[in-house]
């Protein structure tokens, strides 16, 4: 966008789908914490007070730029099952695989507030599957931000980790282990079973079946009781 263009209007030029789209690509250079309006405004030739056509503060811009992440992948993401568990794995995959396109996508998401029409049509048709299935309202509801939560939480940590797989090499790894069980064999045992060799999607798989099978028990305890008074 050249900028004559930009100044165009004094700002009222703008498309907002174009300013979310170069906060998403300054947010790719500073990371979350090096956005500001007024960077963004100059990016974009304009003077920061331009931006204030189409967003109220920078929550506004930061919701925006979550609603975009999210329903750019939801879009481009097909998905036909219908059970619960099915629909709730879709709902983790997606979320994690959005996040992780963007530098400190977990990071925006956890600021915004997501409250656009789209993202509420998502969730209508979401929360009428589950109670469909034998959730309950409540349970439809911590089940699905549990979910969440814990995507968001997953690439947080993979995203803020200044460590990487290829910067610890298996002898390394065996080494830290061998030094952890001299003091807490237990704690080592463990991460042996569970951490050695396997990497975030492997423990991302693992904790979103946890909360999974937790789920499974909480639909299942109304049924029990049904089948006892029967």
């Amino acid at each position: 966008m050249s900028a004559a263009a930009s100044h165009k209007d004094g700002g009222r030029g703008l498309e907002r789908d174009m300013v979310v789209k170069a906060a998403l690509e300054l947010l790719e250079e500073v990371g979350f914490t090096g956005l500001t309006l007024r960077k963004l405004a100059d990016c974009l030739h304009v003077k920061a007070a331009a931006l204030y056509w189409h967003f109220e503060n920078k929550q506004d811009l930061i919701d925006a730029m979550a609603e975009r992440i999210m329903l750019a992948e939801f879009h481009q993401t097909t998905h036909e099952a219908t059970d619960w568990r099915s629909l709730l794995t879709f709902v983790g995959h997606t979320h994690r695989r959005a996040l992780m396109r963007y530098r400190d996508g977990a990071e925006v998401m956890a600021h915004a507030n997501m409250r656009s029409n789209a993202m509420f049509d998502g969730l209508e048709s979401l929360m009428k599957k589950l109670h469909d299935q034998g959730f309950t309202p409540e349970l439809a509801m911590h089940g699905f931000f549990t979910i969440v939560r814990f995507a968001i939480g997953c690439v947080f940590e993979e995203q803020a980790d200044p460590r990487t797989s290829a910067a610890v090499t298996p002898e390394q790894r065996v080494e830290r282990l061998k030094e952890i069980a001299k003091n807490h064999p237990t704690v080592a045992q463990s991460m042996r079973a569970g951490l050695a060799g396997k990497g975030p999607d492997h423990m991302f798989e693992c904790g979103l079946r946890i909360i999974l099978d937790g789920i499974a028990q909480q639909i299942e305890k109304p049924l029990d009781r049904a089948a006892k008074l029967a």
